[in-house]
């Protein structure tokens, strides 16, 4: 009998899938929006962890794996390796190399020595995030915004997503003054020097980005664009661009067709899929609130954008977390 309990503790726990890679590795991953589990497969004792950190990596599922073993707080957990970052101590031990496909790292492009003129030292990120807002959630919590106030009903922001911003990955403030990354930080953005874009570019700005009133088209140039490697005409054109074709899609249509209801994920998704192509909404991230369950934003991950490209040809996976269903918040308090 106890011979019998003891076998079928051991299928149990073989089942659960623990955290004990079956490729060693030693290295570091830098986290994305990522959740990590004790197990891949029950996805128990879930830890979220902090964007922009970076965690000790001790293994892989496989050779050439999408699961990372790393230390959290001592404990060994499972993450999915496409959110975030790995990096190897060695990368010409044989035992190390033979785990990771490079084409999977995604590093940054260019260098210092000039390979992409105007990347920052470290050259420019490989991969993006495009911040896409519901503008009446963000001003049911901030009433009193200049552009809250001028919000109306007819406005472009009622039925439209807006621009929150395009980011280079795990990257910011690149040849800033500290003066204005203070005033940055401080949210003292009037005291930021003025975004230079022709005019054009200014008009479309002022339509899709709403917060462009409250200056947050420089607390988004210069703490993120200035890591693009272009200029920041360039950097908002095709920000703007993406933006738009993503306002043409299935997903804005289904989103502004329920204003006042709920949608669920697996609706947005549908609508992603048949706009973008199979399997692309992978790439996207649903925001709510956490208090209201108000659509926030939908956050996209993306390959490092040129000018002309379309949205299905930079979106990669994502792994980050999506709320379940959301509440599409109608213009007014």
């Amino acid at each position: 009998m106890r011979f019998l309990i003891g076998l079928l503790l051991f299928f149990l726990m073989l089942g659960q899938q623990l955290s004990y890679a079956d490729y060693n590795i030693k290295g570091s991953f830098t986290a994305g929006e990522c959740t990590a589990y004790s197990s891949i497969k029950g996805q128990n004792e879930s830890v979220e962890l902090e964007s922009g950190k970076t965690y000790q990596a001790t293994g892989l599922n496989k050779q050439d794996g999408d699961f990372v073993v790393i230390k959290v707080d001592g404990k060994s957990k499972w993450v999915t390796r496409s959110c975030g970052t790995l990096a190897l101590n060695d990368a010409n031990s044989p035992a190390i190399a033979a785990t990771v496909d490079p084409s999977k790292q995604a590093p940054p492009i260019g260098t210092a020595n000039g390979q992409v003129q105007g990347c920052p030292a470290k050259g420019c990120a490989a991969n993006y995030l495009l911040s896409l807002s519901w503008q009446s959630s963000f001003c049911q919590t901030h009433p009193t915004k200049a552009e809250c106030i001028k919000q109306s009903v007819d406005g472009y922001d009622a039925t439209n997503f807006t621009l929150h911003g395009l980011w280079p990955d795990k990257m910011s403030y690149c040849g800033v003054a500290s003066v204005d990354i203070e005033n940055d930080e401080s949210h003292n953005w009037e005291q930021l020097p003025p975004v230079i874009t022709d005019e054009q570019t200014h008009q479309d700005l002022t339509s899709v980005m709403p917060g462009i009133i409250s200056d947050l088209d420089r607390h988004e140039w210069y703490k993120h664009g200035t890591c693009d490697g272009r200029s920041a005409d360039q950097y908002y054109d095709i920000a703007i661009n993406l933006l738009k074709e993503f306002n043409g899609s299935k997903v804005r249509e289904l989103i502004a067709s329920n204003i006042g209801q709920t949608v669920a994920l697996d609706q947005v998704r549908q609508a992603f899929d048949s706009s973008f192509g199979e399997g692309a909404s992978s790439s996207m991230n649903l925001k709510c609130g956490k208090d209201d369950g108000l659509l926030s934003e939908i956050r996209l991950k993306i390959k490092r954008p040129q000018e002309g490209q379309k949205l299905a040809e930079v979106l990669i996976p994502s792994g980050g977390l999506s709320c379940d269903r959301v509440i599409v918040d109608a213009v007014g308090l």
